[in-house]
């Protein structure tokens, strides 16, 4: 097997990944390691030169280097007729030096609030002895998130990068996103005990790297593959044409909302379906508080309340689109100011091509006041009514949860008829001011 040194010269230009990488959703009070620790380690190597009679050593070169933009030489790796020299520059860009060793830093204090920047999402955790109350998590925010996990001795903040009304800038070598940790207690005693603060927070993402990599010939041999849900599927918020909804758009009262659930990879002869999907007013998909709009393992329960909640046909069957009319939860409208997001959760799962009554995608129809499976075969929805069979015990099922969309209202408010009718009533008098005077 022969190693070839292949260089690979990566100019991005949003995000790259931040260090250190996660796999799970929340961290641990275990697993809480410093940004520093994560950064790539570099050893010196003592030169070993080849001889006619010894092979060239494997090149001990790093993953990736992180650069500036004018360090990015793209220019030196076009392709050139002829032969030529190979540039000084070029070759301590395929050979970089490395670092001088450092003596390894002391252990440092645990610090009293820490931030942890992921490509996709951000982990902030405050010590609870900066507080005296016990009730302090309640008054905590990052932006306009609220804590979202306790433990005995932290507070946790655990957030899409893009969410908590973070701001985003960028120059020609980062990506910035920058919030505020605020505190702010009320009281209704005459005194305070502790005093409000706020703390600047910034997540910075290098746009330009370059990658190394060692090129080999992989030996394939032959054998079944299973392909499992986990990990493959997405739920998606969409507009009227199955595209993705902008950050700026929002769906109205009254009006259908669009989703769209996909798994990326094709699977012959089978079929995406939803067991169940309810909607919250919050991220947790166990909040107690849920409205479902799907269930009975595919009955779309919602299309008894409106005829906008349904099922729509695609051309590939392991996607699944649906439409749910637009809604608000009580609270919400006795709020007015709050932003009204949402978010749906469902359980998915791939089944065979043919429905059953345990696999299906059925809508209600209005008109004959009965079930209507998405490709036919409507007799599998005769349960709908009553209690469908659960499917196979040792199916792979998946809950998913989108991302948040926000819904908003184009009827008037209160204030604004009362400002309608001042208005009309003004010109009421004025018409009959000018009636006077002839």
């Amino acid at each position: 097997m022969l190693l070839n040194v292949v260089l690979c010269l990566v100019v991005l230009t949003y995000m790259v990944s931040a260090y250190p990488s996660m796999i799970d959703d929340s961290a641990s009070d275990d697993l809480w390691p410093d940004l520093e620790e994560s950064l790539p380690k570099y050893k010196a190597q003592t030169p070993v030169y080849p001889t006619l009679n010894t092979p060239c050593p494997p090149l001990k070169l790093p993953q990736f280097q992180q650069i500036r933009s004018s360090d990015v030489h793209k220019l030196i790796f076009k392709p050139a007729r002829n032969l030529r020299p190979i540039p000084a520059l070029m070759k301590s860009i395929l050979l970089p030096s490395p670092p001088p060793v450092t003596a390894a830093p002391l252990p440092s204090k645990p610090r009293n609030i820490e931030l942890l920047c992921h490509i996709d999402r951000i982990y902030v955790r405050v010590m609870k002895r900066l507080f005296t109350s016990p009730d302090a998590g309640n008054y905590l925010k990052v932006g306009t998130c609220a804590v979202n996990k306790d433990t005995p001795e932290y507070y946790y903040f655990l957030y899409p990068i893009n969410s908590c009304n973070v701001q985003r800038h960028e120059n020609e070598n980062r990506v910035l996103y920058s919030n505020t940790l605020s505190y702010e207690p009320l009281t209704n005693e005459p005194v305070i005990r502790e005093l409000p603060f706020s703390v600047p927070l910034e997540c910075r993402y290098n746009k330009h790297f370059r990658s190394y990599n060692v090129g080999y010939h992989p030996q394939v041999e032959a054998g079944t593959v299973f392909l499992s849900l986990q990990g493959g599927v997405s739920l998606t918020a969409v507009d009227e044409n199955w595209e993705p909804l902008a950050s700026w758009q929002t769906y109205v009262i009254g009006q259908p909302m669009y989703f769209e659930a996909m798994t990326p990879h094709g699977h012959a002869g089978k079929r995406l379906y939803l067991n169940k999907c309810y909607i919250t007013a919050s991220q947790n998909p166990d909040t107690t508080s849920p409205y479902t709009v799907m269930d009975n393992y595919g009955c779309m329960v919602d299309g008894k309340n409106t005829p906008q909640s349904k099922f729509y046909p695609s051309e590939d069957k392991a996607t699944l689109r649906f439409s749910v009319g637009a809604l608000m939860f009580k609270d919400m409208v006795s709020h007015p100011t709050d932003k009204k997001e949402m978010f749906i959760h469902c359980e998915m799962l791939l089944g065979p091509e043919i429905p059953t009554l345990s696999t299906k995608s059925c809508s209600y129809m209005a008109d004959t006041q009965g079930w209507s499976e998405l490709y036919g075969n409507d007799s599998v929805c005769a349960c709908c009514d009553a209690s469908c069979p659960a499917p196979d015990p040792s199916v792979s099922v998946e809950t998913v949860s989108s991302s948040a969309w926000e819904v908003k209202s184009d009827q008037p408010t209160q204030k604004s008829r009362a400002e309608v009718l001042n208005y009309a009533e003004l010109e009421l008098f004025w018409d009959k001011a000018d009636k006077t005077k002839a």
